[in-house]
């Protein structure tokens, strides 16, 4: 690029914000002004008080129409007295007893509701040979895990499933379920 030359970049852009900039000036020209919506808030809210006026009255001559005729009696009508009520005058006295409800009794932590201790276990692996279940079992015992074989007969055919733990908490069972993600193996947590 020679020395004094401008960019072909600013011969784009320059008219392109040119343009853009005389477009939004004619779309601010056709908004109305201020006063502009003022008026027609104000007739718009005239129009509704006029509707609203016009649809009383004709209620109430119809009312008038099928109404029975008055009777006058010598006692003036009493209005029936309307009492004003704040909340804290009402309930200020008050006292709402509240039944204690045995599902919401607090658990000691790390047991279920029965009192029951809760074991956390990490299902890591489930197959249809033995041979593949103790090569995952020998690689984690490798990389320090405590693990397990169990096998389970499903629709008739028998996987073998690798478990790492127990666990009495959850923090070591999280631990354990971090090192194993690292490891590129996703654990399913078994409550027991």
């Amino acid at each position: 690029m020679a020395a004094g030359r401008i960019p072909t970049w600013v011969w784009v852009f320059t008219p392109v914000i040119t343009v853009a900039f005389v477009g939004f000036l004619f779309y601010l020209s056709t908004l109305p002004a201020g006063d502009d919506i003022d008026k027609i808030t104000e007739a718009l809210e005239q129009k509704a008080k006029t509707a609203l006026q016009t649809s009383a009255t004709s209620s109430t001559e119809m009312e008038k129409k099928n109404a029975a005729p008055e009777v006058k009696s010598e006692k003036p009508v009493q209005q029936a007295k309307v009492e004003e009520y704040e909340f804290y005058q009402l309930l200020e006295n008050k006292k709402v007893d509240v039944p204690e409800v045995k599902e919401y009794k607090s658990t000691p932590k790390g047991t279920d509701k029965d009192g029951k201790k809760i074991v956390y276990r990490l299902r890591v692996g489930s197959f249809g040979s033995k041979e593949g279940a103790d090569r995952q079992k020998a690689m984690l015992t490798l990389n320090g895990f405590d693990t397990q074989i169990e096998s389970a007969d499903v629709n008739g055919k028998t996987y073998h499933r690798v478990f790492v733990g127990p666990f009495n908490n959850r923090s070591k069972m999280n631990k354990a379920q971090d090192n194993l993600v690292a490891l590129d193996i996703q654990p399913m947590v078994v409550k027991e």
